[in-house]
């Protein structure tokens, strides 16, 4: 779509898309308001880091080589191949090692061998991007073979959609996913908590990375065109280039909106987010980090199936 908008000259802004490759093909017409999955990827390895490190909220050092050897199956559209690819850069930058790599069909109505692949490489950390209906299934297949990791991650997407931690509940505890927006995020940011509530008695749900990402792409649209003043092409472009929204207008825990030349917005930043059992037997989604946002104690080992 957005070669097509380039080609004819249409603004484009994306909200939520996250292939590092749709803002590095030197498009003067197409903006995207998110971070992309390199941010995202690098704040995994910080976090990796962050936990030999000791600075985990709730746990002490970790050896690295308790975290050294790394798998991962990533879809295989644009968007989890982009991610492999990534992942296996920050490995090698951050000194871990990718023991396994699968690229995999997410319409795949069974992943068991692909399961038993990355449970024979015997990884301190399993790393997901996957959508919904396979997130599902890789837990649910993981589960059934009583796997084990230090940690297991997933790349958002499935991973922090509303429906994977209501269908799968308690078996979910301890998985990470990276995300952008997390509810707890409504009782320190005023206008998060606005928006959250009109969204939630809407839909019945809190927002989350995807749909939160959303309104800033609307918000963004709307700033560009109250900018423009016009709905002539080259004029909105000028408006989208010159565009700066401020941090606390944002839904997002972000430092605003703003486009370099590539037209990717260079004040976002991701979080990472954990599932965690809370005593009356649900779960909650809990910032782990940046470690100076961090809500909850974070839960490591991953505690596993039984």
């Amino acid at each position: 779509v957005s070669a097509v908008a380039d080609r004819y000259g249409v603004p484009m802004i994306n909200e939520s898309s996250t292939s590092p490759d749709l803002t590095k093909r030197g498009f003067k017409w197409f903006w995207r308001a998110t971070p992309h999955d390199e941010y995202f990827n690098r704040d995994l390895f910080e976090f990796l880091k962050g936990l030999t490190e000791g600075k985990a909220k709730g746990v002490k050092a970790v050896p690295k080589k308790d975290l050294q050897n790394i798998a991962y199956a990533c879809e295989n559209t644009e968007w989890g191949a982009g991610v492999a690819k990534s992942l296996e850069a920050y490995a090698k930058e951050y000194g871990f090692t990718i023991t396994k790599g699968i690229l995999y069909n997410s319409n795949s109505p069974d992943l068991t061998s692909e399961a038993r692949a990355l449970v024979s490489a015997k990884p301190d950390a399993m790393l997901f991007a996957a959508y919904l209906s396979d997130s599902l299934l890789w837990v649910r297949t993981l589960k059934g073979m009583k796997a084990q990791t230090h940690l297991l991650w997933g790349q958002n997407a499935g991973f922090e959609m509303a429906d994977f931690a209501k269908t799968l509940g308690p078996e979910i505890n301890g998985i990470l996913t990276r995300t952008v927006f997390i509810d707890k995020l409504t009782k320190v940011k005023k206008v998060a908590g606005q928006i959250n509530d009109i969204y939630k008695k809407k839909y019945g749900d809190d927002l989350t990375g995807a749909t939160a990402r959303a309104v800033v792409g609307v918000q963004t649209w709307a700033y560009v065109l109250n900018k423009a003043a016009s709905t002539e092409p080259k004029v909105i472009q000028k408006a989208c280039n010159e565009v700066n929204i401020p941090a606390n207008e944002l839904v997002m825990p972000w430092a605003g909106v703003k486009f370099d030349s590539t037209g990717q917005n260079i004040l976002g930043r991701g979080l990472i987010g954990q599932y965690q059992k809370t005593r009356d037997g649900k779960i909650s989604l809990e910032i782990v980090y940046p470690f100076d946002l961090a809500t909850a104690n974070v839960v490591y080992p991953f505690p596993g199936w039984k």
